[in-house]
């Protein structure tokens, strides 16, 4: 499987993870329709932390014509296929990201105003490494989500 950065243009992204995506879908028996394509397109340009109600508002108001349903599915099949990931930040609303041609990133939530921000996590890996080879662990991935009040909330409480 042939996988690019973000860092020298979307387009070189964009082209290897279709083909994945198309390869994913007739592995299934799906096709690869204009519908998908169109969120798979959408997600692709996802910078952060998405839910799929966001998606379907931000697809409804380029005029795509996409159901609520097909982007629930097309986001299970993104998800199987590993070209998106869940984000567990709360347990109201799922939460995607891009999982492909990213680093991983922590997440700062106010649970008050609903705000998330990303941040890199790179010198949260030795540590990562160093308590799995205490326990006798193979690291496979890891979530770093730290809930905090923002200074907008604080603000609106004073």
């Amino acid at each position: 499987m042939q996988q690019t950065t973000t860092t020298t243009g979307d387009e070189q992204l964009i082209l290897p993870v279709c083909a994945i995506f198309r390869r994913f879908l007739k592995k299934q028996g799906l096709k690869f329709t204009t519908e998908r394509a169109l969120i798979l397109d959408a997600v692709l340009a996802k910078e952060a932390v998405f839910e799929a109600e966001q998606l379907f508002e931000e697809m409804r108001a380029a005029e795509h014509r996409v159901s609520k349903a097909t982007i629930y599915r097309t986001l299970k099949h993104l998800l199987e296929a590993k070209i998106v990931k869940e984000v567990l930040i709360d347990s109201r609303q799922a939460h995607y990201q891009l999982s492909i041609g990213r680093k991983p990133t922590g997440h700062l939530v106010c649970p008050e105003t609903d705000q998330i921000i990303e941040f890199p996590t790179d010198e949260l890996q030795p540590v990562v490494d160093r308590i799995c080879k205490e326990h006798g662990f193979e690291p496979v991935g890891f979530r770093f989500i730290i809930f905090g009040v923002s200074p907008e909330a604080r603000e609106a409480d004073g």
